[in-house]
């Protein structure tokens, strides 16, 4: 029985228990896909941790767009993922 390389690779990753992990680091190195190139210019995705995205914003102005994006960008996230990998967002 064969089966395609991209559901060997979920299965591996479940079977390793590194699936949030591989999820998280899809989410980190595609933010510009994500956000879009505007915001991505202004903002680093730093880490996720306990469904905490930490993100670097370069400016008090652009702090207080994102404050009023963070919903969007959480569900902009999830959706993408088909999951609920972002449950809240700190700005720093």
């Amino acid at each position: 029985m064969a089966i395609s390389l991209g559901k060997a690779l979920e299965k591996m990753l479940k079977k390793f228990d590194i699936k949030d992990k591989y999820d998280e680091n899809i989410t980190l190195n595609n933010w510009e896909g994500l956000v879009g190139k505007t915001i991505a210019t202004h903002t680093e995705p730093r880490k996720i941790k306990n469904g905490r995205l930490y993100i670097k914003v370069d400016s008090p102005s652009w702090r207080n767009q994102i404050l009023f994006q963070k919903d969007y960008i959480k569900e902009r996230i999830n959706n993408e993922m088909n999951k609920n990998v972002i449950k809240e967002i700190i700005l720093r």
